[in-house]
């Protein structure tokens, strides 16, 4: 490889800086919505007395069909939400932890690394004589200290971390030495060019700009998804107000469930058509966000469990009529069948209109 000039060596260095602080952005980014993800889970806490009357209204007493489904259909809102913030925490772990592997001797070896790599001194940094200097310095017994302090104790709990991942060299070089060297590879920090600095950074920050872009939207629509059922919750909350509960509770509690099914798939499904309508208004003809398998799995979870969660309020709405003990006005039956028919309209123009717009999107994509 030809070596850099002085200029060259400076833009990379001035780059290199540059990706700095991009990363430390894109991190500090991914901090907040990790906070952000610790207020969500604190909205059960809050909604937690809803919740309570709302069940334990239904269990006390004699549990029929309808109670069951009803209880059943809670869950299943309930399961939506925990399902998204579920994801986002999964791909914040995936965010911060990237998978590295070795080849050596005809073998390969994955091993688990922070997101971050260690840091090493390029290796054409220095002259030779300087890099031999430094060479040297590396494995000296008060620099190596810094990393595996001399006890039995240390040495042998990294010897077990180090052995989970293959050994790493540690069966050739079973020192204080080898060790270090074991524990410089979990950290992925292995000697480069500058030039090859650049190329693993640009590749770097691709992978952090894909992995976040997905993170942002699963976070918005993990909140949405907790709002909408704490809104729910408090609704059926407010219908549940005595034990046992009436026939006319059941009904109010049926139209709460049969509703939240479409609202809850036009909620997660919101971010999504935001990007859609960005991307048009920007001049596109046609966008691809419909079709992204990461940008859209939290829909693909919520048409199933919003589904489950209908059909067994329908369920509940059957129950109640065969075992109607003529509490309930017909006024009262019909409405709820027209509130039941107009939540599975709405929910079946949600499901037909996302269908037709991921079809035409896919039909265009083969198409050119």
């Amino acid at each position: 490889m030809d070596a850099l000039d002085v200029d060259e060596r400076a833009a990379i260095r001035a780059f290199l800086q540059r990706s700095e602080v991009r990363l430390s952005t894109v991190h500090r980014v991914a901090t907040a919505l990790l906070s952000g993800a610790g207020l969500m889970v604190l909205l059960p806490a809050i909604a937690r007395d809803s919740i309570v009357t709302v069940i334990s209204s239904l269990v006390n007493g004699e549990l029929d069909a309808a109670h069951l489904c009803l209880v059943a259909a809670i869950t299943v809102c309930l399961t939506l939400p925990i399902a998204a913030l579920g994801l986002l925490l999964r791909d914040l772990t995936r965010f911060y932890f990237h998978a590295q592997h070795f080849r050596h001797e005809g073998s390969e070896l994955f091993t688990p690394r922070f997101t971050l790599t260690a840091l090493r001194l390029p290796s054409d940094e220095l002259t030779a004589s300087s890099a031999t200097l430094l060479a040297r310095a590396r494995v000296e017994p008060s620099t190596v200290e810094l990393l595996v302090p001399a006890n039995d104790s240390t040495r042998q709990h990294i010897d077990q971390q180090l052995t989970a991942y293959g050994g790493l060299g540690i069966d050739i070089d079973p020192t204080d030495r080898g060790r270090a060297a074991g524990l410089f590879q979990l950290a992925a920090s292995r000697e480069r060019l500058l030039i090859e600095e650049v190329a693993k950074v640009e590749h770097g920050m691709v992978r952090h700009m894909l992995r976040l872009q997905v993170i942002v939207l699963r976070y918005v629509k993990a909140l949405l998804a907790f709002l909408m059922t704490a809104l729910a919750m408090y609704l059926a909350a407010a219908i549940v107000a005595s034990s046992p509960v009436t026939v006319g509770q059941e009904l109010g509690l049926i139209v709460v469930i049969t509703m939240w099914a479409p609202c809850i798939l036009a909620v997660v499904s919101a971010p999504v058509r935001w990007l859609d309508e960005l991307l048009r208004a920007e001049g596109a003809v046609r966008t691809g966000v419909a079709a992204d398998p990461e940008f859209t799995q939290v829909e693909r979870i919520a048409i199933w469990l919003a589904s489950i969660g209908w059909i067994l309020g329908v369920l509940a709405f059957v129950a109640v009529l065969v075992d109607g003990d003529g509490k309930s006005s017909e006024l009262t039956a019909t409405f709820v069948l027209v509130a039941i028919s107009g939540a599975a309209l709405a929910f079946r123009l949600i499901k037909w209109t996302r269908r037709q717009h991921t079809s035409l999107v896919r039909s265009r994509s083969h198409t050119n």
